[in-house]
């Protein structure tokens, strides 16, 4: 059963009158994101958020639920862009990656699949390196019935080039980016980066669990650690209080939300929809 979560609209979505407007999708496991940007003046015009159980994994039967509820679908854009959320993907130097190498890193790791396409995304950062991963073609089938001009990038590649456009990261630092059902962790030692994961949890003690165990399998003490979190944190009671416990530094990624959503964000954390809103940077 697929439940929306949120939708706050600017204004009212208008079928005739929406040719400047970007679409953006984030597709996971358990969640689908609707966000529409005014190419114009840059503004977030509406969000959509919808929650379903990882056991649902017919996406016909899932977009067909959310075509239900949702009002920004059946609209025409200027343009669309979907970010795939999805565990199966890894991060390569550039130089690592040919024509074969990108199925050969993901089935060596995840097992081979058959009946997919794979991806990769260009990050530009020092060393440059990419994102390998793959969809299923029938997800995709579903996204060409359901978008008609699209590009696809994977959620890793949006979160990290936003860290590497940080200045003075500290010298180990930890972000978090807290999903419905399922964390993504980027960890960075001396401006190098040594993980980025994605993991799936029950429990905010899983939670705590995943972050710690990545602090420490490098031998480092979470004390000495910065940690950036966002996203549904505040949905994992107490996991704030322990993460304050256990990090020497521990900040929030917020952003500044324009006036054309706030009323009814307003009462969320700003941080809740980060992760959110800066995939349509």
């Amino acid at each position: 059963m697929v439940t929306k979560w949120i939708g706050f609209y600017g204004s009212i979505p208008n079928k005739d009158n929406n040719s400047a407007n970007h679409l953006f999708v984030e597709i996971s496991a358990t969640q689908i994101v609707y966000l529409v940007k005014n190419t114009v003046n840059a503004q977030l015009e509406a969000i959509e958020v919808f929650h379903f159980s990882n056991k649902q994994t017919d996406w016909s039967d899932i977009f067909f639920d959310i075509k239900e509820h949702s009002l920004l679908l059946g609209l025409s854009y200027s343009n669309t862009t979907i970010y795939l959320n999805i565990q199966e993907a890894l991060i390569l130097p550039l130089k690592n990656l040919s024509t074969s190498s990108a199925e050969d890193f993901l089935s060596l790791v995840y097992g081979p699949e058959k009946n997919t396409l794979t991806k990769h995304d260009k990050i530009d950062f020092s060393l440059p390196f990419v994102s390998i991963y793959r969809i299923k073609n029938t997800l995709l089938e579903i996204l060409n019935r359901n978008f008609i001009v699209f590009n696809i990038q994977h959620t890793y590649s949006s979160i990290l080039r936003d860290v590497f456009k940080k200045d003075n990261l500290a010298p180990i630092f930890l972000k978090l980016v807290v999903y419905h059902q399922h964390i993504i962790v980027v960890y960075v030692k001396d401006n190098q980066l040594q993980l980025t994961q994605s993991y799936s949890f029950n429990s905010p003690d899983d939670i705590l669990y995943y972050i710690l165990g990545i602090i420490q399998q490098d031998q480092q003490t979470a004390i000495q650690a910065q940690i950036e979190i966002s996203g549904l944190i505040d949905q994992q009671i107490g996991l704030y209080e322990q993460i304050k416990k256990s990090f020497g530094i521990v900040s929030f990624d917020e952003i500044n939300l324009d006036d054309t959503v706030k009323i009814g964000l307003e009462k969320y954390p700003v941080y809740t929809f980060t992760p959110f809103y800066k995939l349509m940077a």
